[in-house]
């Protein structure tokens, strides 16, 4: 990604958070708060380059790490949408402006999310595979991707029904993990594939429309 991609992106995400902030109502209000979760992995990604130095670079990768999963978690906030009740009497779609905005307020960052972020965690796994010297293995950026693709689905289980945040680990740390080592079970494991697969399906949607970035992108490093 060039550098003036990543400012478009930035500028989406301030300016999306600023629209919001002004205009939703109470029943969205979570909006906010859960994009701006979905961001903070974003651009720290654009920090994860060759560039950074190797205790740094493992510093972010750690924060990344925990953050991450804020983005696949928008993907269960589209259940909401059961909220602006769209079907009319005759069961058809109601045509109410104000309906669809809040549709669109739904919907935008969480397509915009799940596609830059399935770009990063395929960016960050190609950069943990240089560091790492894993080079020769067959397909070891895919396998790291899917790796990350399986952390996530952990942490969108813990987020959606534990609802433990990235930041009690910090206020909390030992409370966490005890609820941690407790989620276990068939279901949380159910739960955990499906979130998994949808994310592979979408990685791998990603990777065959997409043509290889050019040497001249990969070079502008410099978030």
């Amino acid at each position: 990604m060039t550098r003036l991609q990543r400012w478009l992106v930035r500028l989406f995400y301030w300016g999306f958070i600023g629209f919001v902030a002004l205009t939703i109502h109470d029943s969205f209000s979570f909006l906010l708060l859960n994009t701006l979760l979905a961001y903070i992995p974003i651009e720290l990604s654009f920090w994860l380059t060759k560039r950074r130095s190797t205790l740094l670079f493992w510093i972010i990768v750690v924060i990344w790490l925990l953050f991450y999963p804020n983005t696949p978690y928008l993907l269960t906030d589209l259940f909401h949408l059961s909220l602006l009740k769209p079907y009319a009497i005759n069961g058809l779609l109601k045509f109410n402006l104000s309906m669809w905005r809040d549709f669109a307020y739904l919907v935008a960052p969480t397509v915009v999310s799940i596609i830059i972020g399935t770009y990063t965690v395929d960016q960050i796994a190609q950069e943990l595979q240089r560091r790492l010297r894993l080079t020769k293995l067959p397909a070891g950026r895919t396998l790291i991707s899917i790796a990350l693709f399986l952390f996530a689905s952990i942490g969108v289980y813990v987020g959606r029904f534990m609802r433990l945040h990235t930041i009690y680990l910090l206020i909390t740390p030992q409370y966490v993990l005890e609820q941690l080592a407790e989620m276990w079970s068939n279901k949380m494991l159910a739960f955990v594939l499906l979130m998994w697969l949808l994310q592979l399906v979408i990685y791998g949607a990603w990777r065959f429309t997409t043509t290889p970035t050019s040497e001249k992108d990969k070079s502008s490093d410099q978030p």
